[in-house]
This record gives C-alpha cells, structure tokens and sequence, in this order.
C-alpha cells in the first residue's frame, strides 16, 4: 500500500509541470497589461511601461518567464504579487484558512443532507417521498450556485435580517458573528453538493439492494438493520465517495464564486481579483496549491476506499 501511494505521489509532480505549463501559457493570453494595472488609471507614457515590463520580465520570451518561475516555484519562492509586493506564499497562508473552512462546512453539511435523504428516497422506491425528495435533487443540481446564494441574501438578509448579506469575522475576533456569516455560504455550496450526492446514494442503494448477497442474507433470516449497514450500506458507499469525490473537485470553482458574492477574503476572491488586476504570480500561485489539493483529495479518496473494502487495491486503481 505504501508503495502504491508513494508511485501515485511520483505520477502527480508531472502532471503538476503539465497543468503549470497549461496554466502559465494561458494567463499571460489574457488579454491586458500587467504594467499598466502597476501604473494605475493615470497610465504612463510608452517608456515607462517599457521600462515596468522589463523590470518585470515580461519582455522576456514565454518559455524563459516559465522556466524562471518554475525555477523559483521548486525553490518554494512562489514570487511576490506585482500590486503589492507582497509574498505569494504569505498570501496564500492568509487567505486558505478561509477556503478551507468553507469547503470543509460545505461538505460536511452535504454528506449530512445527501447521505440519509439517498437512502430514505431507496428505502421507500416509488414513494411519494421518493418522488418529493427526488425532485428537489434535479432541481439542486440544476440551480447555479450564485443564484442560490442571491435568493439567500434576499431573503435572511434582506427581508428577514437574519444573517449577515456578506463580510468576514474570525471565530477569535467575534464567534457568534463568525458562526453567522459563514452560514449562508456554507448552505449555498452544500445545498448544490447535497443534491447529486442524493441522487447517486439512491442509485447506489437500489443497485445494491437487488443483489442476490442481500436476498441471500434475508431468505437466510439475517436481522434486516444488520443486513442493510453491514452489506448494504458499506457496498454502496464506493459509488458514493466516489461522487461526493469528482463534486468536490468540481466545486472549486464554486467556491470562488461564491466568495466573490460573500466578499469573504478567501484564495477564491483573491484569484478573481488577481485575473482583473493581471497580477500573474498570485494566479499561479493560488492555481497550483488548487491543483495540489485535488491531487490530494483523490489520493485519500483512493486510501478511504480500501477502509470500506479491502478488496480494492491502490495498485489496481
């Protein structure tokens, strides 16, 4: 087993270069100057820009920014942002603490909601509960997160006066104010996580229910809770993960947006802001820790599915 995390750890520092060069590539495409954004609405005359640029290194070829920043980036020098002159790596410890909570709330309240609301809809197939909670799944997965989110603001915000409509507190600053602004956030990811983890808990479960191990164990007189948690439950949770996993991964640009709605100052809201402003070493900076993690995330996936069944092997995978 460990040899086979060690391998899949060697086969992501390649496809960390591959997305890095992909990544590098595309945003020096966008279109704008990053030396005028410096320069600020008062612009500057043609030489001074020049002069930034090449200060800057962006008069260098393509290739040869790269590879200077590669080279630094291997260094654990990320740079430093060209608006703030600020570290990479300091903003990104600032800011992904933030993320984190969000995502971590967001998918715990998902697997709260997804989980027992899948199986409720397997056990009572073709129910009006069934059909209820159904529905509301294909509507979640159909909704856009942000619009989600602008509904919340209206409503406990707006017209209610619940919660806060955006802001960020530390739990250490103030909890109960912390705890409030990060609901509606929170509620808006899960919601759009918890409706696909619905839909494929029930299809796991129905799959799994009509197997003949299950029919087996019932003609055998086997007590039903012990059938459905030992056998049913377990098997079914492979698909499961496996779901609650790619949404995970899909959700990362989720989370931006919705950062960007909440203005809450996460590595979300500081990548957008970084794009509009053209400050290139926070873009790459904040897009490979991002790539990093979902390398991370589906090699613990890949470990957790040897927990729930041993007969699947890392070396297999």
């Amino acid at each position: 087993m460990v040899s086979a995390i060690v391998k899949k750890i060697l086969w992501s520092i390649p496809l960390l270069l591959l997305v890095s060069m992909i990544m590098f590539g595309v945003i020096h495409m966008l279109p704008g100057n990053a030396a005028l954004v410096m320069l600020g609405d008062a612009g500057g005359s043609a030489e001074q820009v020049q002069k930034l640029e090449e200060s800057m290194g962006l008069t260098d070829p393509l290739y040869v920014q790269y590879f200077h920043w590669i080279s630094n980036f291997v260094k654990g020098d990320m740079g430093t942002s060209y608006l703030t002159s600020q570290p990479v790596a300091k903003r990104i410890v600032e800011r992904l603490p933030v993320t984190l909570e969000l995502i971590v709330c967001s998918v715990v309240l998902a697997v709260i909601i997804g989980i027992p609301i899948g199986i409720l809809c397997a056990v009572k197939r073709n129910k009006l509960v069934d059909y209820i909670m159904s529905t509301i799944a294909m509507i979640g997965v159909a909704m856009p997160q942000f619009w989600l989110g602008i509904l919340f603001v209206l409503l406990f915000s707006v017209d209610l006066g619940w919660l806060p409509a955006s802001g960020y507190v530390t739990f250490a600053t103030n909890p109960m104010r912390h705890i409030q602004s990060m609901i509606m956030p929170s509620v808006t990811l899960a919601l759009s996580l918890a409706a696909p983890i619905i839909s494929q808990t029930r299809s796991a479960m129905l799959d799994t229910l009509s197997q003949d191990y299950i029919m087996t164990a019932k003609a055998k007189g086997q007590n039903s809770v012990g059938i459905f948690v030992k056998h049913a439950l377990r098997n079914a949770l492979v698909p499961v993960i496996t779901a609650i996993t790619s949404q995970i991964n899909g959700m990362i640009g989720g989370v931006f947006v919705i950062e960007t709605l909440f203005l809450m100052p996460g590595m979300g809201k500081s990548m957008v802001d970084a794009i509009f402003q053209r400050d290139y070493p926070i873009i790459m900076g904040i897009a490979m820790v991002v790539v990093s993690c979902i390398v991370l995330i589906n090699l613990i996936t890949d470990i957790i599915y040897i927990f729930i069944d041993p007969r699947i092997s890392l070396d297999s995978k």
